[in-house]
């Protein structure tokens, strides 16, 4: 009996002493940890919402939810049939105007033709008269002294000789006044045949109705293309497709949700403990294991702290009804990859000015890193930078090898140029395509592809221009064998086409320049002709395009920039005279290579948004891998004085430009047979 009331009490308290000991366990948990250690984080996602700016019918949704899109990719693509009859117009318009203007020139070129046609048959009438003026001369003064004689000898009347008087006289006065009547034909010629000529070389007040007609239907070709360009949405960020609101069919409403996209990348949000409120600081260290994961931890660093105490996410609370209080840290990964919106850490935190030892991993270790990640060993002499991830796919395509970059926040990626396409020596050689890279360095497996041109040959520098248009420079110089192919001269200016580009116009800069002559070379600071000439840089602003030399250099060892001032000139009339290409500005950009001082000339250019500029050089003529980047506060033309930035020894800084990332520049270098690599410098302050 004593036995069985001992189990009866004791089973009554178990779910008691059961509910303490969870209690108790749960508490342990919770608080035996150090201040900053078995923090909760979890991975924080942006929702991108793809949506149409003005009302359209969508014709078709390219993703479907769960894909894995790039920055860039064509999501939804709106109907552009009206847009594109509107633009199939205003296109014919444009040829129907310039078609106009060269057979204005001809009309007015033979109307030229014929009034100087009529002034040297004027002039030839006056050369004769003037001859046969001077034989009447001759003959007259002949007679005259003939009759003379006869006088003197008493066998003809004075009478005689005054009828002669008066026909010389007469034929003196029409020898005298022919000279003047003829030169001034020869004048009258010349300005005509002068007229002539600047009728063909430039536009002149003949034409100036059509030009301003012109010039209004391109600039509706120009917004026709723009609006064009937005009946397809790409997107802005890489992620996962989280929704899809719509169906292909259905009227898309301005501002209204199309398609939305979850993007976890490399951003984790940690819920610090009140208790551990003040042991956290921005700067300092983190490392995180993934829950359920497997493989190497990952590490970041805070890079914002919650200003104050409050009440912490829903997802970090422990009990549903129990809130949570402490501060929100944001952790930036050090190699940023694609994460699982939501997925969940544990973290420990490490004060930068200290370095304690590591803390040990929680039972459940963190996932791999993505695939696709930069690698994460850096160039040698440039420790900060990080290598482009090239996929293989793309390798065994083509050759790329970073010359110029630009950036394209819209598509939220970089447009890149390579020196070359395709594989040497093959069909494919010169293939026309540029490449497309993430923010983080990860390149496109297909190439972005150029429309309207047959070959890109030593593409060396991209820049944007107004309108949508981007500009595409070849180096101009002979290649390795001595041979300057015309595909090695091209200036191309380019409009957006799909995913890529088209080439809307074309000229070949070498073959202008040698067609100028040696007074006009010797005024760009080419006295010995085009031979030595190579051109890496390229920099738009306020209308005018800037290009920097890599050779020659002037006689002091400065590189030239050279500014053409109206390119638009330059396509239309594919003629140097009227484009304003001058001597701009010279500039001492000397490199350092195997630790002596080396003329440099310039690899690229590119303004800043404060009005000043960036160069970057490599060695203008020397061999070697060597490079440096500059800054001029005020670049007004003339002598520059560029400070130096920074030195980047045994590496080639091939192409610069601002980076998606505000206030940074972005240098890209080309790393011969090792993945080329980039880096990110704050150009402020």
């Amino acid at each position: 009996m004593h036995l069985w009331r001992i189990r009866s009490a004791l089973s009554s308290v178990t779910p008691a002493l059961t509910m303490l000991g969870t209690l108790g366990l749960a508490a342990w948990l919770r608080y035996s940890s150090g201040p900053s250690d078995g923090i909760f984080a979890f991975a924080q996602a942006d929702v991108e919402m793809v949506a149409a700016i003005e009302v359209g019918r969508i014709a078709s949704i390219e993703v479907d939810v769960g894909d894995v899109v790039a920055p860039g990719q064509v999501l939804v693509a709106l109907d552009s049939g009206p847009v594109d009859a509107e633009l199939a117009v205003a296109r014919a318009e444009v040829e129907r105007l310039r078609a106009m203007i060269p057979a204005e020139h001809a009309r007015l070129d033979l109307e030229l033709e014929a009034g100087v046609s009529e002034l040297k048959l004027e002039l030839a009438r006056e050369l004769e008269e003037q001859r046969r003026a001077r034989a009447e001369g001759a003959v007259l003064a002949g007679e005259i002294s003939r009759v003379k004689q006869l006088i003197e000898d008493k066998q003809a009347s004075h009478d005689a000789l005054g009828s002669l008087d008066v026909q010389r006289a007469g034929v003196d006065a029409i020898a005298t006044e022919k000279p003047r009547t003829i030169q001034l034909l020869h004048a009258q010629i010349a300005a005509a045949e002068e007229r002539r000529k600047k009728l063909l070389q430039q536009a002149g007040p003949e034409t100036a109705q059509i030009e301003a007609d012109l010039a209004v239907a391109r600039r509706e070709v120009e917004q026709l293309e723009a609006l064009r360009a937005q009946q397809t949405l790409r997107a802005a960020h890489g992620g996962r497709v989280s929704a899809v609101r719509k169906r292909p069919g259905d009227v898309a409403v301005a501002g209204d949700p199309i398609v939305e996209i979850a993007n976890a990348r490399g951003r984790v949000v940690a819920c610090v403990p009140e208790r551990a409120a003040l042991h956290v600081e921005a700067g300092d260290a983190a490392t995180l294991w993934a829950r359920g994961g497997t493989g190497r931890p990952l590490t970041g660093r805070a890079v914002t702290v919650g200003p104050m105490v409050t009440q912490l996410p829903l997802r970090c609370w422990t009990a549903l009804n129990v809130p949570a209080w402490g501060r929100e840290v944001t952790i930036a990964l050090d190699q940023p990859i694609d994460l699982l919106a939501g997925q969940a850490f544990d973290v420990s935190f490490e004060r930068s000015d200290s370095a304690p030892a590591a803390p040990a991993a929680p039972a459940a270790p963190a996932a791999p890193v993505a695939k696709g990640a930069p690698a994460a060993a850096p160039p040698a002499g440039v420790a900060d930078a990080l290598r482009m991830t090239v996929p293989a796919a793309l390798q065994q395509r083509s050759r790329f090898e970073p010359s110029g970059i630009l950036p394209r926040p819209a598509e939220a990626r970089y447009i890149l140029v390579s020196d070359d396409t395709g594989h040497k020596d093959e069909k494919d050689e010169g293939v026309p395509w540029l490449f497309a890279m993430s923010a983080a360095g990860a390149v496109e497996p297909e190439p972005v592809p150029v429309n309207g041109v047959k070959e890109l040959a030593d593409i060396e520098s991209i820049t944007a221009g107004d309108g949508g248009d981007v500009y595409l420079l070849s180096s101009q110089g002979y290649s390795a064998k001595g041979k300057r192919k015309k595909a090695r001269t091209a200036l191309l200016r380019l409009k957006p086409d799909g995913r890529g580009f088209r080439a809307s116009a074309e000229v070949h800069l070498a073959e202008l320049l040698d067609a100028a002559g040696p007074a006009a070379l010797a005024e760009l600071g080419l006295p010995s002709g085009t031979r030595p000439l190579e051109i890496e840089g390229m920099a738009y602003r306020d209308g005018a395009l800037y290009f920097g030399l890599k050779s020659p250099l002037d006689a002091e060892g400065n590189a030239l920039i050279w500014k053409l001032g109206a390119p638009r000139a330059l396509f239309e009339t594919q003629r140097l005279e009227g484009a304003g290409l001058s001597l701009w500005a010279r500039a001492r950009v000397d490199v350092e290579l195997d630790g002596a001082p080396t003329p440099g000339g310039i690899s690229d250019l590119c303004f800043l948004p404060d009005g000043s500029l960036a160069i970057a050089s490599t060695p203008s003529t020397a061999d070697g891998a060597a490079g440096s980047l500059f800054h001029v506060l005020r670049p007004e033309g003339g002598v520059l004085s560029p400070s130096l930035v920074r030195r980047f020894p045994g590496q080639k800084p091939e192409g610069i430009s601002l980076a998606l990332s505000p206030g940074k520049l972005i240098v890209v270098f080309d790393a011969g047979a090792e993945a080329p690599f980039f880096l990110e410098l704050p150009w402020q302050g």
